[in-house]
């Protein structure tokens, strides 16, 4: 009887032991690292809502966000270079978006701002086609 009780002991130490063994091999996935390029649009789409919403009240936007001008130099994912596309298409992006605070123009609002957002669809047309339906949600119909 001891020598039943010894070996049926014996297999439930072992047994505990591999559960805690397996507990260590379990899978532990990469996380995702978001990059500054995509921190900075997340925050450049937030602002384009709210000066949305300012527009579609019959409020013009103040004060141009400098935050947006971080489009030269933020890091993109995998530190990928600039290309010449995205470099151009930046450029054009502000210069659209300076021209929605130009308080002289003759084009209307909606149009300066709808041309913002459809410069960042241009640009992710060629550079990152992921956020297209979330931009266009953006302009104003």
């Amino acid at each position: 009887m001891k020598i039943i009780a010894t070996i049926l002991f014996s297999v439930f130490l072992i047994s505990c032991q591999n559960s805690d063994s397996s507990k260590t091999n379990k899978f532990v996935p990469e996380m995702y690292e978001v990059s500054e390029m995509t921190n900075l649009m997340r925050s450049i789409y937030k602002e384009n809502e709210v000066i949305k919403k300012e527009i579609i009240s019959g409020e013009a936007p103040k004060h141009f966000p400098t935050y947006f001008l971080n489009i030269f130099k933020s890091k993109l994912t995998d530190n990928k270079p600039y290309t010449e596309n995205f470099v151009a298409y930046s450029k054009v992006y502000i210069d659209h978006v300076r021209s929605i605070y130009d308080s002289v123009s003759t084009i209307s609002l909606k149009t300066r701002y709808n041309n913002s957002i459809n410069s960042c669809i241009s640009c992710h047309t060629t550079e990152c086609t992921g956020p297209i339906p979330r931009i266009k949600k953006l302009l104003i119909e």
